[in-house]
């Protein structure tokens, strides 16, 4: 009698720590890790944001320049090329 409840006890052991290690079920679909209740911008408003940027990042790379050729000492230069870009 010992012996089977031993037995059983051992199985049931076996069992749940089995089941402890399983994985979870792969989920359905792609994982992306973006939300899904987020929507993006139609192509027409992305091309324009992008151009803006795009235009953003030209005019702050001939004011970097500018502040190269007037040597504008490096500590100093960052708030020469905010002025200069909003100007």
């Amino acid at each position: 009698m010992k012996n089977v409840l031993v037995n059983i006890a051992v199985a049931v052991l076996v069992f749940s720590s089995s089941l402890a290690f399983a994985q979870s079920e792969t989920p359905k679909g792609a994982v992306t890790g973006m939300k899904p209740d987020r929507t993006t911008a139609d192509t027409a408003t992305r091309q324009r944001m992008q151009s803006k940027e795009m235009a953003l990042r030209q005019k702050r790379s001939a004011c970097r320049k500018q502040a190269r050729v007037k040597k504008v000492p490096i500590l100093k230069r960052h708030a020469f090329v905010d002025d200069c870009v909003d100007r």
